[in-house]
């Protein structure tokens, strides 16, 4: 039983990476948009759908800061968060 919780953990982590890199690329994309259609335009529509279903409730509870949006930071910080608590709850109960 312990190694599912092992894998578990694993697990937690590698989507964690995968939605940090899937958030990187939305930031970049808000810096430089597609112009054609092509390998960024769909890497930017995917990121887009995948990370707006996080970022919308953020950006409904903190204002802009001037022409600065933070939540894609806050977002970052909550998903640290829950992925912490998650991996280390995974590794208390792989020891028994």
């Amino acid at each position: 039983m312990s190694i599912i919780f092992t894998h578990l953990a694993e697990t937690v982590h590698i989507l964690q990476d995968v939605f940090y890199v899937v958030l990187m690329v939305r930031i970049v994309a808000s810096f430089f948009p597609p112009r054609t259609a092509g390998l960024w335009d769909k890497a930017t529509y995917i990121s887009t759908q995948l990370t707006e279903p996080i970022l919308a409730p953020i950006r409904r509870r903190v204002p802009l800061v001037g022409m600065l949006d933070l939540s894609p930071l806050i977002a970052f910080f909550l998903v640290d968060i829950a992925s912490y608590l998650l991996v280390t709850l995974f590794l208390y109960l792989a020891r028994f």
